[in-house]
This record gives structure tokens, C-alpha cells and sequence, in this order.
């Protein structure tokens, strides 16, 4: 307790600075305040601050990082799948392209081919007229008669020779008229052809355009009818299934029901054999009594 005490009235001294019994000042304790101030200094302040942080979690950062790649490479792959979808699409336009200049040059080569066949069997009909002409001597001998009958005799005046030179004369202007005709003719006919030769090949081009779509939408129309076909398998075996269920299940319930028949016809073969138990026993209870009441006289 005198430890206590000294300790006790010391403090106030201590506490207010007063000297000591020395002589010597004791120093100021310091106070809240000041403690905080002291401690209160910059470097503490950042380390208090770091210290606040939380710190970084590595699977996080792992996760995080795992993520950004996953983006990055999702990204890359959708840009390649739109390049390729692009040169897919060119590819099908330069195929649909080549499908249509093929089929146009067939068609056109198809007419061509039968257009010749008809000039050369025409040409060889008249070969075969010609041959036949020059082989036919009869006609040979009147054409060489009427030769003869229409040269001059021998010693003919200059008359004859000068008729015969206006009537060539004739001839050849008349020659050279039906020549400019024939050009004229051949020229229209050009045109024509021409003319002609431009609404074939478009009406060639359309043809070959709707026969192309045609088999387009036949194309389509196959891989819808393979698809509904592999739906409706599917569903037929979805639905031999389901009968089958239903088919077991009705078995199994038609077993319970004969089991609840048999199992009511045997309640009831039960109940009559109780019947008969009691009649049993009330029978041997009247014989008992009967037979008391005998062994009583």
C-alpha cells in the first residue's frame, strides 16, 4: 500500500513538470495530442495508405488475364470468320458467274452445232443434185442439142455477133443489178441476223439465269427435304418410343386390375369361409350343449 501511495502523490509532480528532489526538471510527459502529431508524419501516412490497399489476389489477376485472351482470340476468330464469310460469298458469285457463262456458251454452242448440221445437209443435197445432173446423160445430150441449134452457122454476118454482144451486155447489167441486190439482201439479212443473234443470246442468257435459279431452289428444296426427313424420322422414332411406354404401362395396368379381381375374389372366398367357420362353430357349440345336457339326465 506504501508503494502504492508514494506512487500516487509522485504523479502529480511528475505530470505537471515540477524538479525533483534533486534539483533536476523531470520532463513533460507528452499528451494525446502531441503523440498524434509526432506519429503523424508522412512516410507513416503513405504506409498507412499502402497498407489499406487491398492486396492483389494472383488467381484473380490469373483469371483476369485468362479472360482477356479469351477476348482478344474471340475477337480475332470472329474477324477471320467474317474474312473467310466474305470470300466464301465472292467465291459462290464468281461460281454462279462461271455456272451461267458456261451454261450460256453450251446453249449457244448446242444452236450453232445444229445450224451447221442443217447447212451441211443441205450442201450435201445439192452435191448429191449435182452429181446426179452431171451424171444423167440424157439431160447432157439435150443440153448439147440445144447448144447446137442456137450456135451460128458457119459464115455468119457480123449482125449476129453484135445481137450477141447486146444481149451479153444486157445479161451483165442485169447481172450487176441483181448483184447490188443480192448485197442489199445480204446486208438487211446481216442486220437481221444480227438483230436476231443479240435477242438469242439474251433470251439464251435468261434461260440459262432461270435454269440456274431453278436448280438453286431445287438444291435448297433437297437439303429442306433431307431435313425433314431426319425431323420426322426423329419424331417417328420419338413417337414408337412413347407407344411403347404406353403400351408397357397398359400392360402393367391391366396386370394390376387382374390383381385387384383376384385379390376381391379372395376377400371374398375369405368372407364365405368365415361364414362357414362361425355356422361350423355354432353348430359344435349347439352339439356341446346338446350333449351336456344328455350327460346332465
Amino acid at each position: 500500500m506504501s508503494f502504492f501511495s508514494n506512487l500516487m502523490t509522485k504523479s502529480p509532480t511528475a505530470a505537471a513538470g515540477k524538479p525533483a528532489p534533486g534539483g533536476a526538471e523531470t520532463p513533460k510527459a507528452p499528451t494525446l495530442g502531441a503523440a498524434a502529431e509526432v506519429g503523424a508524419t508522412p512516410e507513416k501516412e503513405i504506409k498507412i495508405k499502402v497498407e489499406d490497399e487491398p492486396e492483389e489476389d494472383p488467381e484473380r489477376a490469373a483469371l483476369e488475364d485468362q479472360v482477356r485472351q479469351r477476348d482478344s482470340s474471340i475477337s480475332a476468330l470472329e474477324k477471320a470468320r467474317q474474312e473467310k464469310q466474305q470470300e466464301l460469298a465472292q467465291l459462290e458469285k464468281e461460281l454462279e458467274d462461271e455456272r451461267l457463262q458456261q451454261m450460256k456458251e453450251a446453249l449457244t454452242h448446242k444452236i450453232e452445232s445444229e445450224r451447221i448440221k442443217r447447212q451441211t445437209q443441205h450442201a450435201e443435197e445439192r452435191l448429191k443434185a449435182l452429181e446426179h445432173d452431171m451424171q444423167d446423160k440424157a439431160a447432157i445430150h439435150e443440153y448439147a442439142n440445144l447448144i447446137k441449134s442456137v450456135a451460128p452457122k458457119t459464115g455468119a454476118d457480123s449482125q449476129y455477133v453484135t445481137k450477141l454482144q447486146n444481149q451479153l451486155q444486157k445479161a451483165v447489167k442485169k447481172m450487176e443489178t441483181t448483184m447490188e441486190h443480192m448485197k442489199e439482201i445480204e446486208e438487211a439479212g446481216k442486220e437481221q441476223v444480227e438483230g436476231l443473234s443479240k435477242e438469242i443470246g439474251q433470251l439464251v442468257e435468261d434461260r440459262c439465269r432461270t435454269e440456274l435459279e431453278l436448280r438453286k431452289q431445287m438444291e435448297v428444296l433437297q437439303e429442306q427435304k433431307s431435313e425433314m426427313q431426319l425431323k420426322y424420322e426423329e419424331r417417328i422414332r420419338e413417337n414408337l418410343k412413347t407407344l411403347k411406354a404406353l403400351r408397357a404401362k397398359a400392360t402393367a395396368q391391366v396386370t394390376i386390375d387382374e390383381l385387384e379381381e383376384e385379390l376381391m375374389e379372395t376377400e371374398s372366398r375369405l368372407e364365405e369361409l368365415g361364414r362357414i367357420h362361425e355356422t361350423q362353430e355354432k353348430t359344435i357349440q349347439t352339439l356341446n350343449k346338446s350333449l351336456a345336457q344328455e350327460n346332465g339326465m
